[in-house]
């Protein structure tokens, strides 16, 4: 991270907000940053009016956090199913932390300053009807880094602020479950989520939203990652994943 960047929060970092999207921004065999077992790390964000807001202020109820932008597929198709759930578990602090681009083009491109990116948050709880609390992350992606840094990861996160299950990508239908044995004090970080892909119809709405150029990176893209997904599948499937912490923090924040 560039210091100048960490320095004046409101400066653009190419870095982090890439022009085009290809494999050299992220590692899509593994999620990096806090684990099940860990305190969740606190953070700073801003609501869509600018009010800030911390991580730990939903500390005393069950939070699920979801990255995702308004150029990525895999948090767009579920929204609508992560605003009914939120609907159905209201005890439940349901987030949505706004991140970079996934697939910046020439009509949706990388976030300049912060007005760029809440204005792109808005889009999404305007256009696609997010209902959940949107919290937009800093410029250079303070959060986003200690969450994993891919672009629709999920973690839960139990009242006493400890991760209890995460995963890559956001399955609504799996949270649900986390939640559910989260309450009858079952271990949700037992469960393995599968690796869903955004429908053909959800993909091209998107990239075609952000412009041709989201669409020319990810036809470059898409055979590594359909390779990088089969790798990890397979991996998985034949036991080599490795144990997962189990040890459950006093508490977190």
């Amino acid at each position: 991270m560039a210091e100048s960047a960490r320095n004046d929060p409101g400066r653009m970092t190419p870095e982090y907000n890439y022009e085009h999207f290809s494999l050299a921004h992220r590692t899509l065999d593994r999620l990096e940053g806090v684990r099940e077992g860990e305190p969740a790390p606190d953070f700073i964000a801003s609501r869509l009016d600018g009010t800030p807001v911390r991580l730990s202020d939903y500390r005393g109820r069950p939070v699920v956090l979801e990255a995702g932008s308004v150029t990525c597929p895999m948090y767009e198709r579920g929204i609508d199913r992560m605003n009914a759930l939120a609907f159905r578990y209201p005890d439940v602090a349901f987030l949505v932390l706004y991140t970079r681009e996934a697939h910046p083009g020439e009509r949706l491109g990388p976030h300049r300053n912060m007005d760029d990116k809440i204005n792109a948050a808005r889009f999404v709880a305007e256009a696609d009807s997010e209902g959940r609390t949107i919290l937009v992350d800093d410029l250079d992606g303070s959060a986003h880094r200690q969450y994993g840094m891919l672009p629709n990861t999920v973690h839960v996160i139990d009242p006493d602020g400890a991760v209890v299950f995460r995963s890559m990508w956001n399955d609504p239908s799996v949270v649900e479950h986390a939640l559910r044995r989260m309450r009858s004090g079952g271990d949700p970080s037992t469960l393995r989520p599968r690796f869903r892909p955004a429908p053909p119809k959800v993909l091209l709405r998107i990239l075609h939203r952000a412009g041709w150029q989201a669409l020319r990176d990810f036809a470059v893209a898409f055979p590594r990652v359909v390779w990088v997904h089969l790798k990890r599948w397979w991996t998985a499937s034949q036991g080599s994943t490795g144990s997962r912490a189990r040890q459950r923090p006093l508490g977190g924040w």
